[in-house]
């Protein structure tokens, strides 16, 4: 089945699949050939990256050729038929790596982009053995840039996600209990969520990061210390998921944290707000209180033309003035290092909003999340999703943003 921007049936249910376009997918990947000067072509393997050039993540690959009158090859493994179904593109099948040089047509002494950040070396020797003398070079930062700036089909499926996270957010007082464990808390917002939508995960893509679908955590358990990229960890439900909520008590007068990501056929919006049964403590409604100024400062400056880096400082300074030099994304010694990040197919996007040189341009989608941490206390502060435009950003999660008192 294929069309230009439909739907596919889902199983039966009401929830359909948002194909992706074919001149969406012409756009993106003409995109990338304008960035491949000397290269013979680029080979996509990351299933993101795949959807995002081919319009299905099924097993296989995408090859972009670098000149622009060539078409694109997708060859995929499995399952072969749904690839077709969903791919605006010709999808052939994927029999063996061994044969990539004639089935793609590679010449002798070509020089192919891969997604080194990503690919697992196993696939990149199989590569290599199967292109003999190609010079294999590094293209996952280009890709990675191109698809940080959204088209309207992008941002349509964002604002969707963003009604999906407002909608399930809106529901914890439905659900609060003194005494309730987080984790119970969390199966219930996760429920209200999957129903409207949300695919049940989220895509991280460093290595070893593996996200729930958000971070639930009440009290002190919010602002204990894990390994994940984020301004908080969580203890998580065991060992080998060291984030987000556990089985601890809820407790009145305390904030809870509910830190989630939406997402609606791929797309991911991210937001967060703050719950209490009870008032908190006047220290801990004033510091979310400062929270909230200064995501209204980083809005003002999250224009086009200033950088990530630029963002950032504005930050810190402002944190500074305000007295949360050491609160804000964490004390010294276990500060987060940034105060925003790009969202998309992937939660980690570009640009980051901290000490690196990214510029922010229009039509990018990007969280930004001043939190106030208080080490064997909690958290209190703020997160929302944001689309840049040349005029100013646009809040697309759009739920109050003050303490919700139960």
């Amino acid at each position: 089945m294929r069309i230009e921007e439909g739907r596919m049936g889902g199983g039966g249910g009401d929830m359909e699949l948002v194909l992706h376009p074919r001149s969406e997918i012409e756009g993106r990947t003409k995109k990338l050939q304008s960035r491949m000067e000397g290269l013979t072509g680029a080979i996509i393997f990351q299933a993101v990256d795949m959807l995002y050039l081919s319009g299905t993540a099924q097993e296989g690959l995408v090859y972009i050729p670098s000149d622009p009158e060539e078409e694109s090859v997708v060859m995929v493994r499995k399952s072969l038929d749904r690839a077709r179904a969903e791919s605006p593109l010709e999808v052939e099948p994927l029999r063996s790596l061994k044969n990539l040089k004639s089935d793609l047509a590679i010449p002798e002494g070509a020089r192919i982009g891969l997604e080194l950040d990503v690919l697992p070396f196993n696939n990149y020797a199989r590569v290599k053995e199967a292109l003999k003398d190609a010079d294999l070079v590094d293209i996952s930062d280009t890709i990675r840039e191109i698809r940080s700036v959204k088209s309207k089909f992008e941002i349509r499926l964002i604002r969707a996600a963003a009604r999906i996270l407002d909608a399930g957010i809106s529901t914890v007082p439905d659900h609060l209990e003194e005494g309730m464990a987080e984790i119970e808390l969390a199966a219930k917002l996760e429920a209200e969520m999957r129903a409207l939508g949300h695919q049940g995960s989220l895509r991280f893509r460093r290595f070893n990061h593996e996200l729930p679908m958000g971070h639930l955590m009440a009290g002190p358990n919010a602002a204990y210390p894990s390994f994940v990229a984020s301004p908080t960890g969580g203890v998580g439900p065991s060992l080998l998921q060291p984030q987000g909520p556990g089985f601890r008590k809820i407790r009145r007068n305390e904030p809870i944290l509910v830190d989630y990501g939406g997402v609606y056929n791929g797309y991911i919006a991210d937001e967060t707000r703050i719950f209490s049964i009870g008032r908190l403590p006047k220290e801990l409604e004033d510091a979310h209180e400062a929270a909230l100024k200064v995501e209204r400062w980083i809005a003002e400056s999250l224009r086009p033309g200033n950088s990530g880096r630029e963002v950032y400082e504005i930050s810190e300074a402002r944190g500074e003035e305000l007295g949360y030099k050491d609160n804000l994304g964490g004390p010294a010694g276990s500060k987060c290092g940034f105060v925003g990040h790009g969202v998309g197919l992937e939660i980690d996007e570009p640009p980051v909003l901290g000490p690196v040189d990214h510029e922010i341009l229009p039509n990018m989608t990007v969280a930004v999340e001043p939190k106030m941490i208080y080490p064997g206390v909690g958290v209190v502060g703020i997160e929302d999703t944001f689309l840049t435009t040349d005029s100013g950003p646009t809040r697309l999660t759009r739920l109050p943003q003050e303490i919700w008192r139960i």
